[in-house]
């Protein structure tokens, strides 16, 4: 650049002069006698000209750059430090970096590619899953490090919470003895609790069936098919607990599973596992048993149909009906005898609810449902209901693994089916999987105790409070939010709690040792589950007259994830996620604003998206919002529905369902911002760019979104990929990524994306 306009320069004034001297007349004797000598004074003076001319350029040009850093237009790669980050986690995140990057890919045109495009074609997703990304690979590795706790034998002077863990987990592990047990102890205790399944038991009657009795003997064992009741949170009082009603849940991934042609292949192998599970457990009726089979699906897929769609749920003003007991028996006493079934349920507990009448308030969170299912009971044979019934507690049995090898071979092959895997996963991952997700906090206790640096606790709190600076600081820029309701806004940012780490109560031995004082363990791994499952049923419901503790932790310590609960207004990070690629206190800051500081951007905007929105900062349920603040931000979720609506994920050739991950995506894009913005803020406080990563030629700015994009990483079965376009609030990964920073001013001036390209579209939308 400065070579041709210092020649173009030079050009201009070899004119000026040629004519300026073209203007002396000289005698031509004169001239003559004085040629050689003029023509080398002449040399001398060009000479001497084009000394200045560069001088006076090289000036210009400082200026240029000067005024250009001044002006923040200086291209990224003159932003990259001289310092260099030499840790051995910096140099291990530059290689990790590095070889995920696809270089032959222009980061303007797919930004995902260009991030994860080498990491794709050197990955496989393993037979045993139906996805491999960051969080899951970070997830096996912690897996790994739990199987060592719980298999070191037990010490005589640990405590009796982590004996139970290593008990539980010892049941779960003996595949042995759970095969050579056989299944004749399944077949007895389904005819002792729930009077046999008529697909199998030849002895069961329909003059003996109650509802009300099978569907308490299924809650107690973990289940609530058709009919959902337990206590949870009041939606606008979130102090208190109240009992709710609710349409269940389903034996396959969800409603849209259902609502597909009658022969669609997922749909008949859902069909064939019942069969072939009624064939291992013998049939009543030979004959019969293919048409009892497809008229448990067929039933299911009436309830499938009668049940409010999940688009709809993201509303918590729809669901929140309140009704006192006696409105629900007047209402759906046609279903059953609501108020023998709510009062037998309460009077299970040791201490009976003595003020517990009809006038209890209740909330039905399904209203259409109940009365559709009372004209879908009305038109099916009691042996269906209780054929479906009974299945939903088999089919939960066998996936918690707790029947022999034929079992697990047959929910194997369905699983092929569903979701692309070929093989069960390591019985060290199912095992420790549910020991963790039983005693959360002594599992937890003994993971931080070896994996978590205290450390780790501080910088994530102070980096929660730079990000809910960030927050307020883009708050304020908005022109659609007016600013009595911004005030509003802060409010509830301030409120937000945040959870790092492990809750305090971890290392009381004390709380620990009574929090799962009524779980006592054997070697039998199925009875087992079945004292978590009624101790669990029985722990709800006490919950129904207590205080709420809002400091109470439900996620363990090792999980590798992140949450908002709008009920509490909290964040919540556990140990488990606080680990490279997302954090580590070496790192450089890019990396960890990139890594860890997204995701708490993107749970501090969990609580302004479209459902958090509708909770203020204390978590209970009301209107915070002026009528033109919130016409105006439906106005730009709208923009984020129809952005995604538009993405294919190409293996399936169906688009995203904008509607059903329109909060994830809002959290993700707002996420992105913040954490920018407040690694940049951070960055002004140090007066300077920070080391960079070795072997990358990136500025930190880059590097931060290519972390970000990294994270998101992902290999996907076909079937994963239709489970979350069906039923999933997440985008898949790489549409989190190019959504997010299609939408980012900040990540095209990194990148110096030309504006129109892919991934800086004129266009863009934002909320927060």
């Amino acid at each position: 650049m400065a070579t041709s306009e210092v020649a173009k320069f030079t050009t201009d004034n070899d004119s000026l002069s040629t004519i300026n001297n073209s203007r002396t007349a000289v005698a031509p004797e004169v001239l003559r006698f004085t040629k050689d000598r003029r023509t080398l004074r002449k040399k001398l003076l060009l000479l001497i000209l084009l000394m200045v001319t560069v001088s006076l350029v090289a000036v210009v040009a400082a200026f240029i750059v000067e005024k250009t850093k001044a002006d923040s237009t200086v291209p990224e790669t003159s932003l990259i430090s001289k310092e260099l980050c030499l840790t051995k986690e910096c140099v291990l995140a530059a290689a990790t970096i590095d070889r995920s990057i696809d270089y032959s890919v222009n980061p303007c045109d797919n930004f995902y590619k260009f991030a994860c495009g080498r990491w794709e074609k050197e990955n496989v997703i393993p037979e045993d899953k139906s996805n491999l990304n960051r969080f899951g690979i970070l997830q096996d590795q912690v897996g790994i490090k739990l199987k060592s706790l719980l298999e070191a034998p037990i010490d005589l002077q640990e405590l009796q919470s982590i004996k139970k863990a290593k008990i539980l987990y010892a049941s779960c592990k003996n595949v042995g003895l759970i095969n050579e047990r056989g299944d004749d102890h399944f077949k007895e205790y389904v005819i002792k609790e729930f009077s046999g399944w008529p697909l199998t038991f030849a002895g069961w009657n329909e003059t003996r069936f109650n509802l009300e009795t099978l569907l308490q003997a299924l809650n107690r064992r973990g289940v609530m098919p058709m009919i959902q009741l337990y206590v949870g949170i009041d939606y606008k009082n979130s102090s208190k607990q109240i009992l709710k009603i609710d349409q269940p849940s389903f034996g396959m991934p969800g409603q849209k599973y259902y609502q597909v042609k009658r022969n669609d292949t997922m749909l008949m192998a859902y069909e064939h596992l019942i069969h072939n599970i009624g064939s291992l457990l013998g049939f009543a009726n030979q004959s019969s048993s293919l048409e009892e089979a497809k008229a448990i699906v067929d039933f299911e897929i009436l309830l499938a149909n009668i049940s409010m769609p999940i688009e709809q749920r993201r509303n918590s003003n729809l669901l929140y009906n309140p009704m006192t007991l006696e409105e629900i028996q007047g209402n759906y006493s046609q279903i059953l005898n609501w108020t023998k079934y709510v009062y037998d349920t309460m009077a299970q507990l040791d201490n009976a609810m003595q003020d517990f009448t009809s006038q209890e308030i209740m909330i039905n969170q399904s209203p259409l449902y109940f009365e559709r299912l009372t004209t879908v009971l009305t038109n099916t044979p009691k042996r269906t209901v209780a054929n479906y019934l009974i299945w939903r507690f088999i089919i939960f049995v066998l996936k918690t693994s707790a029947l022999g090898e034929k079992y697990m071979n047959l929910l194997t092959n369905y699983n092929k089916v569903l979701f692309g895997t070929s093989s069960e996963r390591a019985r060290f991952r199912i095992c420790g999987s549910y020991t963790t997700n039983v005693l959360r906090l002594a599992v937890g206790r003994m993971f931080i105790e070896n994996n978590f640096d205290p450390d780790s606790k501080i910088i994530g709190l102070d980096m929660i409070k730079e990000l809910q600076v960030a927050f307020d600081e883009l708050l304020e820029d908005l022109d659609w939010m007016d600013d009595p309701t911004k005030v509003v806004a802060k409010e509830k940012n301030s409120y937000i709690a945040p959870k790092i780490g492990y809750p305090e109560e971890i290392k009381n031995d004390t709380y620990i040792e009574e929090l799962y004082s009524k779980l006592e363990f054997d070697e039998n791994f199925f009875e087992n589950i079945l004292i978590v499952e009624r101790e669990s049923y029985y722990e709800n419901l006490r919950e129904l007259r207590k205080p709420i503790d809002k400091e109470k932790w439900s996620i363990a310590p090792s999980t590798v994830n992140a949450f908002y609960n709008p009920l509490n207004n909290q964040i919540l990070f556990p140990a488990g996620i606080l680990q490279p690629p997302f954090f580590s206190k070496t790192y450089p800051k890019s990396l960890n604003f990139g890594g860890i500081g997204v995701v708490i951007g993107h749970e501090i905007t969990h609580g302004f998206d479209d459902r958090g929105r509708l909770y203020d900062k204390y978590g209970n349920l009301a209107k915070w919002w002026s009528p033109d603040a919130e016409n105006k931000f439906k106005a730009k979720a709208q923009c984020i529905i129809d952005q995604y609506s538009n993405f294919t994920v190409t293996d399936i050739h169906m688009k995203i369902n904008g509607v059903n991950t329109q909060g994830e995506n809002i959290a993700d894009n707002g996420g992105l911002k913040q954490a920018y913005r407040a690694y940049r803020n951070w960055v002004k406080t140090q007066g300077k760019e920070e080391q960079n990563l070795p072997g990358l030629h990136f500025s930190n700015n880059q590097l931060f979104f290519i972390n970000f994009a990294q994270l998101w990483c992902t290999l996907m079965t076909e079937g994963d990929a239709l489970n979350r376009v069906r039923i999933g609030s997440h985008s898949p990964g790489e549409f989190r990524v190019i959504g997010s920073v299609q939408n980012s001013h900040d990540f095209a001036t990194a990148f110096q994306c030309p504006v129109g390209s892919s991934m800086n579209p004129i266009h863009k939308c934002h909320v927060w």
